[in-house]
């Protein structure tokens, strides 16, 4: 065993890519959750395992939140990685005040509980690697990168800048701390995709908004291989855009999606039904236009995607059945 990484979040959509990512690469991993009960790993066991009157294997490597807080890191932990966060574009879910405070501790609390962790821990690990959120970004047509300014302009923008500051160690902990700033997550078991695969399977799909606004995405895939190689496999640090080289705008990904599919996509949601169901704040993440580069993953660290386009990506994600082996 190659040592032990600690996921928070790790039953979630980028949780599970993660975790299974890992335990390719001869690490143990042990995931924190808000239960010990054993999980259903959505891409592992879906509607096909049922079939098979099957239950999923039990895992043991499962510690709660308040085990953490309680007894700290588990001996032998070489990365930690925090994927938590409460979904915010559940549309179930209203734009309220409690809401609201929901989406922040989850990210916010949970970064600061597992700084703690790291600052008691006698055997430093090697990184703390947290997802973060472009959304730190103003909204506009300029290129925006590693390097400019943001996170005031509205409560997603403070959220960013929370999220990342709760995640900081004081300067003897030896602990790297890379905070990634994802975009729009793409992958067939979870998020975007997941929310729109039986709208676009029945040909319902259409452009979201305008269209016209730039849209900044990453695959999946991408994100847990860009998780595993700044906490174990180079010596990164600070903030990286995790977004994918390739500028598209939300005409470009719908049309590489229903291309995939076979279906067209001739039915637009207009903003105003975004806003209505969503609510305006939460709905400008799908409606304003943001350019972000990636531009410390390709400049510093040669990151290489193996999804660097829409139209790639796109021949993974979008098909309507998942596959056992997904």
């Amino acid at each position: 065993m190659k040592g032990r990484i600690l996921v928070g979040g790790g039953t979630g959509f980028i949780g599970q890519e993660v975790v299974g990512l890992f335990e390719k690469l001869g690490y143990e991993v042990m995931i924190i959750s808000r239960g010990t009960k054993t999980p259903i790993l959505d891409g592992k066991f879906s509607w096909f395992q049922l079939l098979k009157d099957t239950d999923p294997p039990p895992r043991q490597n499962l510690k709660t939140w308040s085990d953490i807080e309680k007894d700290g890191l588990p001996s032998g932990t070489v990365a930690v990685v925090n994927t938590a966060g409460q979904n915010v574009l559940d549309p179930l879910r209203r734009w309220s005040p409690g809401f609201r405070q929901n989406v922040y501790n989850s990210r916010v609390n949970t970064n600061y509980l597992l700084a703690k962790a790291i600052i008691r821990s006698k055997v430093k690990p090697k990184a703390f690697v947290h997802m973060s959120g472009v959304g730190f970004y103003p909204p506009g047509p300029g290129v925006q990168d590693e390097s400019s300014e943001g996170g005031k302009h509205d409560f997603l923008a403070r959220l960013v800048t929370d999220w990342e500051r709760a995640a900081q160690l004081p300067p003897e902990i030896p602990t790297r701390v890379i905070s990634l700033r994802s975009g729009v997550v793409l992958g067939r078991n979870g998020g975007l995709v997941q929310q729109t695969i039986h709208p676009f399977f029945l040909g319902l799909g259409g452009r979201m908004g305008s269209g016209s606004q730039n849209m900044p995405w990453i695959h999946v895939k991408d994100l847990s291989s860009l998780i595993a190689c700044t906490s174990v496999f180079t010596e990164s640090s600070g903030v990286y855009n995790a977004v994918a080289p390739q500028t598209i705008t939300n005409k470009q990904f719908v049309k590489a999606y229903a291309k995939e599919m076979g279906r067209p996509a001739i039915i637009p949601l207009p903003e105003f039904v975004l806003k209505a169901v969503f609510g305006a704040e939460r709905a400008s993440i799908i409606t304003q236009s943001q350019n972000v580069q990636p531009k410390r993953l390709l400049e510093e660290e040669g990151f290489e995607f193996t999804y660097p386009t829409i139209q790639k990506a796109a021949e993974e994600f979008a098909h309507f059945m998942l596959h056992p082996e997904e």
